[in-house]
């Protein structure tokens, strides 16, 4: 009998190959990307080429009797996704032909496979052989997976990959990207579902990984995937579910809308997506998702802009410039007022405000935004933080912050700001534990994992802090943190020389940025280099003679230079400017000057452990 070898398995027509036991599609040897599914289909199609394959023949190579899905919807989209990678017209088909009523024929020239030496048989012999070696490949797997998988386990975590933008026009990444941020809102409304967060997938935008890789990185059994074709006031979304362990199509669709309908669509698939992976969904969740308004086209694009800006300090006044033209144009847009007082707490973070000019203005915008949509987390997120940063109500933060988990256990910033209340009050052990829960909503969330790394320092637990801090560094090198949290152990476990050249980088990092500037400055203040730690000192003085420069950055300067007195009085002046930001008070840095009394009695006017 022939040797059905690797090579023989090996389908080629045209400028391509498909390899059915590998799952390999490629075009003059280049891999085109397939899901598993549709290269399962694509061979059962050209293994028997020329014939006709019914609709019923694909279901049942395909799926087994223990999968519910529209298989009508789904044979369809799998055919779609087939053309798009083979760049076949269903008008003028050079490879796939529909039959009416019937189902599909692959019209395209097999090449005959390649005999191995010394082969005998004859090459129609050979060639029958072959094919059906091909179709018992497939129905081997699918009896495997159902051996395997003797029923579909439930679906109860899901990353949404970001949209792919297929208007020729990257001037509209935007608009895919706001889309991506939109959906995963939606479906992280539905409490039983994990939902991976937006930081954590925008990394996978354009990979050409394989989707059970994905799911393997990201810790999810389903990733939901689509395109969105902007054109003008006309907007196309198709989305796919895919499970991942085993690889198995689950629902497909695709809408045609009007700009201000697409709110509607994202509800829509939220709920497809629910329904098909029957996850429990609470009646309250329901009502959230059947809630949907319409939306003013030119605010929702406006809201889009403002949404895809990376928030710089540069990008900061663009941004809330989009989501105030946003809320001028629909003023009963929620989620436009909530991100109006989310950069407003940005810019006090970054001290392009003071906190007594931004509280205020934060409280406003959340207000409306809670009282136009009660099941938004981020208006209540940022309630919580003025009761933190500038009222300094501890336990009516840590309500808020837990109103806003009640809303969405699963929002990854509710859990986050929440951790680093409680290292403020003292509590650092749960702040930790919180931290650690913020990532597991978004593994691969570089935020989320630097916090993680700063909370263990707080809790001075240092070995664990010092694991966590190089993978911050080799994941994003262009971002200052990841050197800060290393430095700022070496500095607490005597490197200081180390502690040095890894803030002399985050400096670099920054363009020489006001936070950055203040930990260089008091490290080298009680590294002995005072002249140094003067000159940083000066900078940061000039920067405040032309911006805002929060009062307690100046004042951890001079106490690592050992001036005690003048390091009061600039924490006084934070205290008089309700300033003094939360991750600056517990840090190790200033455990000596906690024994000072006037210390102590500023800690007690703000009701702050002691």
């Amino acid at each position: 009998m022939h040797d059905l070898g690797q090579k023989q398995r090996t389908i080629r027509f045209g400028t391509f190959e498909l390899n059915p036991e590998s799952g390999e599609l490629r075009k003059d040897g280049a891999p085109v990307r397939l899901q598993s599914q549709q290269v399962q289909l694509l061979a059962l199609l050209a293994a028997r080429a020329g014939e006709a394959v019914s609709r019923e023949d694909i279901r049942r190579a395909l799926w087994d009797d223990k999968t519910f899905v529209d298989f009508d919807r789904s044979i369809n989209f799998c055919v779609n996704q087939i053309r798009v990678a083979l760049d076949d017209d269903p008008q003028r088909p050079r490879y796939i032909e529909t039959l009416p009523r019937k189902g599909y024929r692959f019209i395209a020239p097999i090449a005959e496979p390649v005999p191995e030496p010394g082969a005998i048989a004859k090459p129609r012999v050979a060639r029958l052989w072959w094919f059906a070696a091909v179709l018992v490949a497939i129905g081997v797997a699918a009896h495997i997976r159902a051996l395997r998988h003797p029923g579909p386990k439930p679906i109860e975590s899901l990353a949404v990959l970001p949209l792919e933008n297929l208007s020729h026009d990257p001037d509209q990444d935007y608009f895919a990207a706001g889309m991506t941020d939109e959906l995963i809102t939606d479906l992280a409304k539905i409490g039983a579902l994990r939902v991976i967060s937006r930081t954590s997938v925008m990394p996978y935008r354009g990979t050409k990984k394989p989707l059970p890789q994905i799911a393997r990185e990201l810790n999810v059994e389903a990733v939901l995937e689509g395109t969105v074709t902007r054109d003008g006031g006309k907007v196309r979304i198709t989305a796919q579910l895919i499970g991942a362990a085993p690889e198995r199509h689950l629902w497909a669709d695709s809408y045609e809308v009007n700009l201000g309908e697409v709110l509607a669509v994202q509800d829509a698939v939220a709920k497809a997506v629910a329904h098909q992976i029957q996850i429990k969904v609470t009646p309250r969740e329901r009502e959230m998702l059947n809630s949907t308004r319409a939306v003013d086209p030119e605010a929702y694009e406006a809201y889009l802009r403002g949404l895809y800006l990376n928030p710089t300090e540069d990008n900061l006044k663009k941004s809330l410039h989009y989501f105030q033209q946003a809320a001028d144009k629909d003023a009963g847009y929620a989620p436009a007022w909530a991100q109006i007082a989310e950069v407003y707490d940005m810019m006090a973070a970054y001290g392009l405000l003071s906190r007594q000019e931004a509280a205020p203005r934060i409280r406003s915008a959340a207000e409306r935004a809670s009282q136009l949509d009660n099941n938004l987390v981020l208006p209540v997120v940022m309630l919580a933080k003025v009761r933190q940063n500038y009222e300094w109500d501890w336990r009516g933060a840590e309500l808020e912050y837990k109103r806003a988990i009640g809303i969405n256990p699963k929002d990854q910033r509710a859990h986050m700001d929440y951790s680093g209340l409680l290292a403020e009050v003292g509590r650092p052990v749960e702040a930790v534990a919180e931290a650690r829960r913020a990532r597991e909503v978004g593994p691969t969330n570089y935020w989320a994992s630097m916090q993680v790394s700063w909370r263990y320092y707080l809790a001075r637990q240092y070995d664990r802090a010092a694991a966590e801090a190089p993978k911050l560094i080799e994941w994003e090198p262009g971002l200052s943190w990841g050197y800060i949290c290393q430095a700022s152990v070496f500095l607490q476990t005597a490197r200081q020389r180390e502690a040095l050249a890894r803030l002399q980088k985050a400096v670099e990092v920054s363009n020489r940025g006001v936070f950055e500037l203040m930990y260089l400055g008091h490290a080298l203040g009680v590294s002995g280099d005072r002249a140094e730690g003067q000159k940083v000192l000066d900078e940061m003085l000039g920067l405040a003679g032309r911006r805002y420069v929060p009062p307690e950055f100046i004042a951890v300067v001079y106490e690592g230079m050992g001036q005690r007195d003048r390091a009061l009085q600039w924490f006084e002046k934070a205290y008089s400017e309700r300033s003094m930001h939360s991750f600056i008070l517990p840090d190790p840095r200033l455990d000596r000057i906690r024994t000072e009394p006037r210390f102590r009695d500023l800690m007690r006017r703000m009701g702050l452990p002691q």
